[in-house]
């Protein structure tokens, strides 16, 4: 395989065979189905590899004969979806059944994460198909990246230095997250630095609930639930396009809006606690005869320091909803900025594709893994975010929303991500093309 020439229909039938697969993270028993096949597939293919599941049930491939006096690189997306509405896509596109033709794949997940583990099984086919040799690579597919609970990527986290090696050199961890925007050229963003994300539940009144709102002008409603039964049949339905809470500032987000203006004796029911990173599409509004508790869930996507956030929410009785031991963002920037690969990212030249450095809006396995990891290990440890998958597109018509209806795998702009992603293991010397 040359560098610039590679068989994107080999990568396309790894991302088939896993949109094949419903992965919702509350619902364990089907991502675990996935992962079981992706280490048979892996096995398969990756000779002098040790490959295992971790105490989270991540998948870890790592070569046995690694060299730490060599520069180490992890690969790492993960396998679990938001869930999705049937009823709220548009046709054709249903998402649990796979919409193709020639210039697009959609389906739940297709960008976020399954084209990042795709990236993960296509190198091992080729190695398995001898068109590359893989050195220093170590695998990584999360089991748990999405919504409330327990994020798994803290294993990988903890276990860097012990049992997952750390290079004596340099030691790149690169997620493979949705980071194109499709557009003429595509652009490929790669990211060292992430804002936070810290989530609280409120519990009050309506009332309460708009002073806090008021009050707490960085953070942006996502969920609310009265602390009652379901609403009449009269409740009026109030709709907006919805999607990841990265891409609908609160000032355009209607739940701000019609928080902000509700009565004390209104009901209001919007979006799920657990899928927290999801502005809702429907708003549902009611009456009672007097004031009910609500439940509000609000999150908080910025730089802001956990200090920061103590300041913020003195005085508030709230619950965290993600611990907060792991929600301030990363940065990596001036680190990274001195790297020999830095110069060669920014510089890189690629038909149809332009690569730019920016900063991640929400947050992703990176900074997790960077929040667990012994501190001491830093000084030689660089997060990179870049990934093959789509972006939304909220202007389409019909809009694509990588948290919402219509989620999309553009392939154009896929295919040069790919070989982009290549082009950059080549440079660090984890793939070597054949011949």
């Amino acid at each position: 395989m040359k560098q610039t020439d590679f068989d994107f229909e080999t990568y396309l039938q790894c991302l088939r065979k896993l949109v094949a697969f419903p992965t919702l993270f509350s619902r364990p028993d089907q991502i675990e189905i996935a992962m079981c096949w992706c280490q048979d597939f892996l096995t398969h293919n990756l000779k002098g590899y040790h490959i295992y599941r971790d105490q989270k049930r991540n998948l870890i491939a790592c070569p046995e004969d690694l060299d730490l006096s060599r520069d180490i690189i992890y690969l790492s997306a993960h396998m679990d979806t938001v869930d999705a509405d049937p009823l709220e896509w548009d046709e054709p596109f249903s998402p649990f059944s796979l919409y193709e033709d020639d210039r697009q794949m959609v389906a739940r997940g297709v960008s976020d994460c399954k084209a990042g583990v795709a990236f993960e099984l296509f190198l091992g086919k080729l190695a398995g198909m001898q068109e590359i040799t893989i050195s220093n690579l170590i695998f990584t597919i999360t089991f748990k990246e999405e919504g409330a609970g327990m994020k798994t990527s803290r294993q990988i986290g903890e276990d860097l230095g012990t049992p997952l090696p750390i290079s004596e050199k340099d030691t790149f961890f690169i997620v493979l997250e949705n980071n194109i925007t499709v557009s003429e050229p595509s652009i490929l963003s790669f990211y060292t630095a992430e804002r936070g994300n810290f989530v609280i539940r409120v519990s009050e009144t309506m009332d309460r609930l708009r002073g806090i709102l008021s009050h707490l002008e960085k953070w942006n409603p996502v969920s609310i639930r009265p602390d009652t039964d379901t609403l009449d049949e009269k409740s009026t339905v109030l709709t907006q396009k919805g999607g990841h809470v990265c891409s609908v500032p609160r000032e355009e987000n209607l739940l701000t809006r019609v928080i902000e203006q509700s009565l004390d004796t209104d009901l209001l029911r919007a979006g799920n606690e657990a899928d927290f990173a999801v502005v809702p599409s429907q708003i549902f509004k009611g009456k009672a005869p007097s004031p009910v508790i609500h439940h509000l869930v609000l999150s908080n996507r910025s730089f802001d320091t956990m200090e920061n956030v103590d300041v913020q929410l003195e005085g508030i009785k709230y619950k965290e909803v993600k611990d907060f031991s792991i929600s301030q963002g990363m940065n990596f920037d001036a680190a990274f900025s001195k790297h020999v690969l830095s110069e060669f990212l920014t510089a890189h030249q690629q038909k149809g594709l332009r690569i730019r450095q920016t900063y991640n809006i929400g947050a992703s396995d990176a900074t997790i893994v960077t929040r667990c990891m012994e501190p001491e290990f830093k000084n030689r440890f660089y997060p990179i975010v870049m990934g093959p998958g789509t972006r939304s597109q909220r202007d389409t018509t019909p809009p694509r929303l990588t948290h919402g209806k219509n989620e999309t795998f553009d392939k154009q702009s896929g295919k040069a991500g790919v070989q982009f992603l290549l082009s950059v293991l080549i440079q660090l010397g984890g793939v070597i093309p054949a011949g």
